[in-house]
C-alpha cells in the first residue's frame, strides 16, 4: 500500500505542475482539504480553491515544476519535501510578466483514504510567488504559494 500511496502523491503533483485540473481532481477526494497549519480551525483550501490557483499558475508560470526530494509513506500518510520552481512569463494577480524565476520549499503531509488524497497539510518557507516578484505581500492569498 505504501508504494501505491507514494505513486498517488507523485501523480497528483505531476498533474498540478502540468495545470491538469481534472487529473489532479482525480487524485484527491471531492471534499479534499489542504491546511496551512495542523489546526483545521485555522482554515483550509478546497479543490475549487486549488482549481483557481492551478489555472492562474498555468498561465503565469507554464514551466512550473515541483521537485520531490523525499517521499515517506506509512499507513494512510505520505509525507514529502519539495522545491517548486517557475518562471513568471504570463500575467499573475495583476502583474505583467517579469521573466523572474521564483522558488519555494515546501513540506507536506497527505492523508490517503479509499485510494485518493483526502487531506493535506502544507507548510512553505520563504516568500510566496507574488512577494518574490514584487517585494510586497500578496493582496489576495490564492494558496500557500500566493
Amino acid at each position: 500500500m505504501s508504494e501505491e500511496n507514494r505513486a498517488l502523491v507523485r501523480r497528483a503533483w505531476a498533474a498540478y505542475d502540468a495545470g491538469d485540473v481534472e487529473a489532479f481532481a482525480a487524485c484527491v477526494a471531492p471534499d479534499w482539504r489542504e491546511y496551512g497549519t495542523p489546526d483545521p480551525s485555522d482554515g483550509f483550501y478546497t479543490l475549487d480553491d486549488e482549481r483557481r490557483t492551478m489555472e492562474s499558475h498555468k498561465i503565469a508560470f507554464p514551466d512550473k515544476y515541483t521537485e520531490l526530494h523525499h517521499i515517506v509513506a506509512e499507513g494512510e500518510y505520505v509525507a514529502c519535501s519539495c522545491t517548486v520552481r517557475a518562471t513568471h512569463t504570463g500575467p499573475y494577480m495583476g502583474l505583467a510578466p517579469t521573466g523572474k524565476r521564483v522558488e519555494m520549499y515546501e513540506m507536506m503531509i497527505n492523508r490517503i483514504r479509499d485510494g485518493r488524497i483526502s487531506e493535506s497539510w502544507a507548510i512553505s518557507t520563504g516568500e510566496g510567488f507574488f512577494e518574490q516578484l514584487t517585494g510586497e505581500q500578496a493582496p489576495e492569498q490564492l494558496d500557500n504559494m500566493g
